[in-house]
């Protein structure tokens, strides 16, 4: 008789309605990033140099090169950023 007293809980939560809830669960999903936009790649001064050029205009090509190669890497860097602020990272 003890036993069939223990038991009655268990069978009274059998006859209970099942509760029925919807679970969100987020999950990521991979995206492809667009494809980047194409850069020309700037002409350097330093391939009009020629062996008969002077130092000064070797030096003046060498500093504008330069100037172009640091613009050039600010534009790819302003590319990255925007593929990063996409991204979160």
């Amino acid at each position: 008789m003890k036993r069939w007293l223990l038991c009655l809980p268990l069978l009274a939560g059998c006859a209970a309605e099942p509760v029925i809830r919807t679970v969100e669960v987020e999950i990521p999903v991979a995206v492809d990033c667009p494809a980047p936009p194409a850069l020309m790649r700037p002409a350097l001064p330093l391939a009009d140099i020629t062996a008969d050029s002077s130092p000064a205009d070797v030096l003046r090509a060498y500093a504008a090169t330069v100037e172009a190669l640091m613009g050039y890497s600010l534009e790819l860097e302003g590319l990255l950023d925007g593929y990063r602020e996409k991204t979160g990272d």
